[in-house]
């Protein structure tokens, strides 16, 4: 039985002025966490297109005990040094879960593969 892994999401407003600097220390941050953390696989940060001051991570931890690992992580602890200060509000955290595929059941109904345009039933 494999175990879906922990996923995480992060999101937080950083005042303008002081983007680069959580720039940088983002860059830093996640490099660090690349390299000492092999429990968590996968760490990615992303900026909203249209208001660069929101910032999303987006993060798996392959189980508990990894994820326990990264948020008592020294460069974490710095990370949040950094970026609390100059964030506007808090951050909000969404752990998340995988949708599994449902099987079909015997009242299912099949779905006809045409390109004709949808019409209500």
């Amino acid at each position: 039985m494999t175990l879906d892994p922990i996923t995480i999401v992060v999101q937080y407003k950083i005042k303008k002025k002081k983007l680069a600097k959580a720039t940088s220390a983002i860059s830093e941050y996640v490099e660090q966490v690349k390299k000492t953390e092999p429990g968590t696989t996968e760490y990615n940060v992303f900026q909203d297109e249209n208001d660069r001051t929101m910032f999303v991570h987006v993060m798996s931890f392959t189980d508990k005990a990894a994820k326990k690992i990264h948020e008592k992580s020294i460069h974490l602890k710095q990370l949040k040094k950094v970026l609390v200060p100059i964030s506007k509000g808090k951050a909000v955290y969404t752990s998340l879960v995988r949708v599994k595929p449902v099987k079909p059941t015997k009242n299912a109904i099949e779905i006809k593969n045409d390109t004709s345009p949808h019409e209500p039933v």
